[in-house]
Parts: structure tokens; sequence; C-alpha cells
């Protein structure tokens, strides 16, 4: 994860909570910190981690995730 800015997340720093004192944390590669995940995997944690709630997966789109595509859900 890196430390949210207006590049990645326009309007953060106008959100009341937010603190430009926040330490400055630089992004990291995630396929790095869980090497165990197969590219459908990395792309769904990264979809879900994603800082920017509008461009973040919703919880409809994740559960058709190609990394679900051969399970078969219970109505």
């Amino acid at each position: 994860m890196v430390t949210p800015n207006e590049e990645i997340w326009p309007g953060v720093t106008s959100l009341p909570d937010f603190k430009s004192t926040f330490p400055k944390w630089p992004a990291k590669d995630l396929a790095t910190v869980v090497s165990n995940l197969d590219p459908a995997g990395l792309d769904l944690l990264s979809s879900m981690l994603c800082l920017d709630p509008s461009k973040r997966i919703t919880a409809r789109n994740a559960v058709e995730h190609e990394c679900f595509k051969d399970i078969k859900f219970v109505p």
C-alpha cells in the first residue's frame, strides 16, 4: 500500500481526517507481498485494496471476478 495522495485519490486531502503529516509510505508491488497468488488473485486483491472508493471493485463485481469462475455458489 501507499500513502494516499491527490494523484492516486483525487480529493483525499480535503477529507476531514486527512493529515498532511501522515508518514509518506512508498508504493510496493503487491506481487512481492503476496507472492503465492496467481495473476487473477492479484488482480482481485489489488482491486479490493484500491484506496480511491470510486475506483474500488464493488462486492458484486468481486464475486463475479474470474478468480471465482470455477466456484459454484449456493443460492
